[in-house]
């Protein structure tokens, strides 16, 4: 990292909102739009009929695995660097050799197994081929979303990230339009169908890529490549950085499906319900993973200057921020569910089950906003297995047997309870062990004040 870009980072850490923005905002905008273009691609291809929808389902689930592990790489991979006063740049090479390695192996892995793996779950021949070529399609843009991580991590740590996200949205944009294409077939181009949307998403992808690429080149400070002896001292380092989170992020997406399954127990009507629920949810919660980051980069650096009291206040600016965020976004969603399902769902039924479940589900994604931040400033601490261990229990070992036991009786009503009952034993137990380590440092730095 240059002078400059040190300096300004220094002038821009001090614990205020105006600070805060600047850094969360981009991520938390990008994060939207990609939600956003999401719903495009599956209005596009819901065009195409039932079939086509579900196979679109099945195969991004059967990705979002994958992507789970991508993405613990990139929360390790970024608390790494946030702690780091040197070196940042070799570590950020390094990081992306080894994403690239990871993301290579899980894509020629998936391509081989994709259909024995679809095949064990879906009986329907037609919907095993269609899904499994989706999923291919899309597996091969696995490197390149790691390349994206990479340089959301280099623009954050630089107080830039709006380098970052205005080539990201003009990905999502570019996208929507390549993907309409490659479905429908334009200007005498074949129709690709479900397989063109996975296959434009891809493309776009890798053209975020040499977009980010020209970008960097066009600096006048550039990454300093690791050295060989780098790459061996700090190999060790990066992984058990970022082993904990991955295990963490592909528990969670496993959890999800063991969720989908019991819920099918309701009936055909509770899930398809549910799957509106859960996605409008996921814009819910798009506000917590930008403050997400923006913890790993400002509370990061006051960690590594040691500045207790900075530590301190930008980790309760930033986790009351995101909580006020989340609560105006969960009484706006409530309040308005009634239009919210109509424009979602067409199905009278399930509107009213959408509808009812909605409120309860946003202030679980309350809750969820200070799981994410909390969890991300607890992995700075170092206690990245005890997050592994806190989340996934709550999960696995509270959550889901709770469900399949009184769910089947109690009804559609009690998944939403359930979700904000783990959820706010996860929260309490994460904000015991921040404030715990707060007050550790601060119990250290008294001598040093009254020595003062």
């Amino acid at each position: 990292m240059s002078n400059s870009e040190a300096a300004h980072l220094d002038s821009s850490n001090e614990p205020k909102l105006t600070n805060l923005w600047p850094i969360a905002l981009p991520l938390s905008g990008a994060m939207l739009s990609q939600a956003l273009v999401s719903l495009v691609d599956t209005a596009l291809v819901g065009h195409l009929g039932g079939l086509a929808l579900a196979s679109v389902s099945i195969g991004s689930y059967l990705v979002f695995i994958l992507v789970a592990i991508v993405t613990g790489f990139g929360t390790g991979w970024h608390s790494l660097i946030s702690r780091q006063t040197h070196s940042q740049d070799e570590l950020m090479v390094l990081g992306l050799v080894y994403g690239v390695l990871i993301c290579v192996g899980l894509a020629i892995t998936g391509t081989y197994y994709i259909h024995g793996v679809i095949d064990f779950f879906v009986i329907d021949d037609r919907l095993n081929s269609l899904a499994a070529q989706y999923a291919q399609a899309r597996l091969w843009g696995l490197p390149a979303i790691v390349i994206s991580i990479g340089a959301r991590i280099y623009w954050s740590e630089r107080g830039s990230p709006w380098q970052y996200t205005k080539i990201i949205l003009l990905v999502h944009f570019t996208n929507a339009l390549i993907s309409y294409g490659l479905v429908f077939g334009v200007a005498g181009s074949p129709a690709l169908g479900a397989v063109g949307a996975g296959i434009g998403t891809s493309i776009a992808l890798w053209l975020g890529v040499l977009l980010q690429l020209i970008l960097l080149l066009r600096q006048s400070q550039r990454p300093k490549f690791a050295t060989a002896y780098f790459i061996h001292k700090q190999s060790l380092l990066l992984l058990k950085a970022t082993w904990a989170p991955m295990l963490q992020q592909l528990v969670f997406a496993l959890h999800l499906a063991v969720f989908l399954w019991i819920l099918s127990q309701l009936g055909a009507s509770a899930m398809a319900a549910s799957f509106a629920v859960l996605n409008m949810g996921l814009v819910m919660i798009l506000p917590a993973i930008g403050l997400g980051q923006a913890a790993l980069t400002l509370v990061g650096t006051a960690m590594t200057k040691q500045n207790i009291l900075q530590t301190q206040r930008w980790s309760q600016l930033i986790l009351q921020t995101g909580l006020m965020a989340a609560i105006i976004i969960s009484l706006s969603a409530a309040a308005m569910s009634p239009w919210l399902t109509q424009w979602l769902l067409v199905n009278r039924e399930l509107q009213q089950l959408a509808s009812a479940a909605l409120p309860w589900y946003g202030m679980a994604m309350v809750l969820e906003t200070g799981i994410i931040i909390l969890s991300r400033m607890v992995v700075l601490t170092g206690s990245r297995v005890t997050v592994l261990i806190l989340v996934s229990a709550s999960q696995w070992l509270v959550f889901l047997p709770l469900l399949a036991w009184l769910a089947p009786s109690y009804g559609f009503m009690l998944v939403w309870w359930l979700h904000i009952g783990y959820r706010a034993l996860s929260v309490l137990l994460l904000w015991l062990i921040w404030r715990q380590y707060i007050k550790s440092l601060l119990i250290g730095l008294k001598p040093s004040l009254n020595k003062a």
